[in-house]
């Protein structure tokens, strides 16, 4: 197998696992490793289509701008994940940013070897239309948000879906396993940073939530749930 392919590991990610030797060597032919400083850019709006994206260790925002120029979050991604998948379905200039919340470790594959291999391997061609469905669920439910609850119920429905994702249990509650700053959450539940901090502090102030080193505990998760 290629050096490169090995510095990617493509192995070890869930969608390429049903790969032989062969898929993988030629996935690895074009693929390149890099890393990305935290808060810099690995693609922006009108930017070629040229390569999907995995993720191998920090995070990654994806957002889009709105009009009044504030970032608007729809997914933060994890080691593991696949991002530009948008690229298999179109050759239209990219529509979103992709952002390094951590300095972050990529393998950027080429487009058309990506298509080759999927198209020999349909469990890979399956996995990706289950990835695109899940992130069309993510944002319609994004958009529910926005629409049926205010920004103090928005916040509270982030945070526990966070706690169901990333939580780890300590002694006085759920600890949600990132570190997000107020900007970053604003960014997710559609809302300013002032406006969030102020709410966290609400929140922290009736003793719903901690806030250690930057993460977040939920000590009475109950309540959040009940907020309509």
């Amino acid at each position: 197998m290629s050096e490169i392919c090995e510095i990617c590991s493509l192995k070890t990610y869930e969608l390429f696992r049903d790969l032989n030797e062969e898929e993988l060597d030629q996935l690895g032919r074009g693929s390149v490793p890099t890393t990305v400083p935290k808060r810099e850019y690995i693609f922006t709006p009108d930017e070629p289509s040229n390569q999907i994206y995995m993720l191998k260790s920090g995070r990654v925002r994806i957002s889009r701008l709105s009009e009044t120029g504030k970032h608007f979050t729809l997914v933060i991604l994890e080691p593991g994940d696949i991002f530009g998948e948008s690229a298999l379905f179109d050759d239209e200039p990219r529509r979103n940013f992709a952002e390094a919340l951590d300095d972050a470790q990529i393998c950027m594959i080429d487009k058309r070897e990506f298509e080759k291999v999927a198209m020999n391997n349909p469990s890979v061609s399956l996995k990706i239309a289950q990835i695109v469905e899940h992130r069309l669920t993510e944002a319609q439910e994004q958009i529910e948000n926005l629409v049926f609850y205010d920004v103090q119920t928005r916040l509270a429905r982030l945070l526990l879906k966070l706690a169901d994702i990333h939580g780890e249990r300590v002694e006085q509650g759920v600890q949600i396993g990132i570190k997000l700053t107020h900007e970053d959450i604003a960014s997710l539940i559609g809302s300013t940073r002032e406006t969030t901090s102020k709410i966290l502090n609400e929140f922290k102030a009736n003793g719903w939530i901690d806030v250690k080193k930057r993460q977040i505990i939920l000590v009475d998760q109950k309540v959040l749930a009940e907020m309509k």
